[in-house]
């Protein structure tokens, strides 16, 4: 009996041992840090704009001008995301993609595409878009996943950094643990005709006040000062509206200067639209928006056009997101 005892108080011991390392790696992100090592995903996820000074803009040319950029962020509630009054991913996604075929834009930031499927099917056909997401082997998580007409713009570098305490770490925790996941994207293009370049920023802010409190003045501090060596474009569900002080730490830090100008508000006007039909009506619910796009850097902004379109389709007049697409054309024009 006493053998017995003796045995299972090993087996005891050894289960606690291991169920204490389990939890020690598990918390210390062991792996989250295996998985990036297996995958080669543990990337550089900063920016550095010492390669492009604002004098090199266009080739050196004078003035220096973007010319008209369509911009369209557009968060597609996912696949996985089951809600009541939402038909099924594969009944949405063609109303999601006619809205993209509707406003041709020259660059897209999403939110909440899955994997390659996902991409594919929301996506116009043909070879348009080139494609900037997180990547770990041969999958993608593109919860922030971008897109750009590849025939305008070429790439000069990209990257992704984690809206957590790491921003290296793929997946790593946030300020709250086991929550989603969330990034933002980054690319620097140039235009093939012009060489007018620039910064082109996607991201998806967690719904949870503690990540997204921390996760904006991390963004601020990491990408504001390149405002002031080049042209930016941020996209985004900030998940964030514009009564909110987090709201002003995303557009200028601690500070009192705006760095990142929402568009619509340098719109002449702003205007609602349901779907691909219509004139539209005058939007007046500004201050509930949470998806923005926001236009920084050393030059002129133009904002030709701003639309908050509420997409919707069948004699339900069902919407294929939680989430209003917003698109605006933007143009920048740096002076000598």
């Amino acid at each position: 009996m006493k053998r017995l005892l003796k045995i299972a108080a090993k087996i005891v011991g050894i289960v606690v041992v291991a169920g204490l390392l389990l939890t020690g790696f598990t918390y210390f992100q062991g792996i989250q840090y295996t998985l990036a090592l297996l995958t080669g995903s543990l990337r550089n996820p900063y920016f550095d704009d010492s390669q492009y000074p604002a004098s090199q803009n266009c080739h050196g040319a004078s003035p220096c001008s973007s010319g008209v950029i369509r911009v369209l962020t557009y968060n597609v509630l996912c696949r996985v995301c089951v809600k009541e009054d939402y038909d099924p991913w594969d009944t949405r996604v063609e109303h999601l993609r006619g809205l993209v075929e509707h406003y041709a834009p020259d660059l897209i930031g999403s939110q909440e595409l899955g994997g390659w499927q996902d991409i594919q099917e929301y996506l116009p056909e043909g070879d348009v878009y080139g494609i900037v997401t997180f990547c770990f082997g041969p999958w993608t998580y593109a919860d922030s996943a971008l897109f750009y007409r590849k025939s305008r713009y070429e790439v000069l570098d990209s990257g992704q950094f984690w809206l957590s305490p790491n921003p290296k770490l793929p997946f790593g925790f946030g300020w709250l643990k086991l929550s989603a996941p969330r990034y933002l994207t980054w690319v620097c293009l140039r235009d093939r005709d012009t060489g007018f370049t620039f910064l082109f920023l996607n991201s998806h802010l967690d719904n949870n006040p503690l990540n997204k409190e921390n996760s904006a003045p991390l963004i601020f501090k990491t990408f504001g000062p390149h405002a002031a060596q080049m042209p930016m474009i941020f996209t985004g569900d900030f998940n964030t509206n514009p009564t909110t002080d987090r709201y002003e730490v995303l557009r200028k830090g601690d500070g009192e200067e705006v760095v990142f100008h929402n568009s619509a508000d340098i719109a002449a006007r702003r205007v609602q639209r349901l779907g691909s039909t219509g004139d539209g009506t005058e939007f007046t619910a500004f201050e509930h928006t949470i998806d923005h796009i926001f236009l920084a850097g050393p030059a002129k902004k133009e904002v030709l056009n701003w639309v908050v379109n509420n997409n919707v389709y069948g004699p339900e007049q069902r919407s294929p997101s939680d989430h209003p697409a917003i698109f605006a054309e933007v143009r920048f024009e740096s002076l000598p």
